[in-house]
């Protein structure tokens, strides 16, 4: 039986995620398998399922973003998910949208303290910015983090008298040490 769009309708479950897995383990570096919650049980189940017959096969879990964590999982058993996926094979464990999330948040973050405390909210961002530089956050040098100083020694080697290059002279490298 088919869907509308074409689609075969499968059984859902862990059973023919297994048996797929199965299938596929010859020929996959890495196994990923999909939860619609948080689930250390079935993610359990389903590296037993497949590494008693491909005890070396490396799987994938997605941490999702989709997740409520907190409405499913308690502080001390998020604190130690990773390492008990980790323990069951899942060698490499990734959240979708990190970035997204995180990128979102902080500008929305920004543009609720700018419209209220104008320059100073940004002013504060730029404070945390300085401030997380000693555990090697490197952004607050952004024409660095481009590649500015890559293209400016690209083009002083066509023209050593290039008059548009970035760094040499600039804001950045005369206030950003």
């Amino acid at each position: 039986e088919r869907t509308a769009e074409g689609f075969y309708r499968i059984k859902n479950g862990l059973e023919p995620c297994i048996a797929r897995a199965k299938a596929y383990a010859p020929f996959a570096d890495l196994i990923w398998m999909e939860t619609g919650t948080p689930d250390l049980a079935l993610a359990k189940r389903f590296a037993e399922g497949v590494k008693a017959e491909f005890p070396d096969q490396m799987l994938a879990y997605n941490c999702s973003p989709s997740f409520n964590w907190k409405k499913h999982l308690d502080d001390a058993t998020i604190a130690k998910f990773q390492r008990e996926l980790g323990a069951m094979g899942f060698k490499f464990q990734f959240i979708t949208l990190a970035g997204f999330h995180a990128l979102n948040y902080s500008m929305f973050d920004l543009a609720y303290g700018y419209a209220r405390n104008q320059m100073s909210a940004y002013v504060e961002l730029q404070e945390r910015e300085f401030a997380a530089e000693e555990r090697g956050y490197t952004a607050t040098k952004h024409q660095r983090e481009v590649g500015a100083g890559y293209f400016d020694r690209i083009a002083t080697t066509v023209d050593p008298t290039s008059s548009t290059t970035a760094l040499a002279g600039s804001t950045e490298e005369g206030q950003f040490h």
